[in-house]
């Protein structure tokens, strides 16, 4: 008998503890992807992210996606969404986790602008594709203009 199929690496199925946070996220207007460092396992992210409320954000391998949407005017969205964007820092530098900033999108308007397709899958789940998925040895040879690695900083590091 042929194993189950299985979800390519870059697709994953979001089914948060609190099925609200599946319509808040397709229902989201501004949108941060954060890429965390190659030495930081998929397993790592998600117990440094496991008190942030799944109601903004959501994890996916090595990174995460910040989503916030609702009433208001643009000013208090961007101010929230901010807000949210630091609570989810302050978890990855309590958990000395470090980013590769090259890689994030800061406040994009669409999902598909911080390299994300987000399909309702049901009330309670979210399709989720990592446009922007690497392969492992195309992250393990990466270097930027300079020559050198990709620039990585720990969040929170101000001698960088």
């Amino acid at each position: 008998m042929p194993p189950p199929p299985t979800l390519p690496p870059n697709v994953a199925i979001f089914s948060p503890k609190q099925p609200a946070a599946v319509q808040s996220l397709l229902s989201a207007k501004l949108f941060t992807r954060l890429v965390v460092s190659t030495s930081t396992s998929p397993e790592q992210l998600k117990q440094a992210l496991a008190k942030v409320d799944e109601g903004f954000s959501l994890s996916h391998r090595n990174a995460v996606l910040i989503f916030d949407g609702g009433q208001g005017d643009a000013e208090a969205l961007e101010d929230r969404h901010h807000d949210h964007f630091r609570v989810v820092c302050l978890a990855l530098k309590d958990a000395d986790i470090g980013l590769s900033f090259a890689k994030c999108v800061f406040d994009a308007t669409e999902a598909l602008q911080a390299g994300f397709q987000l399909d309702g899958f049901s009330k309670a789940a979210a399709l989720i594709i990592d446009l922007m998925e690497e392969d492992e040895e195309d992250s393990e040879d990466e270097e930027d203009e300079d020559g050198d690695e990709d620039a990585e900083a720990h969040v929170g590091d101000e001698s960088k």
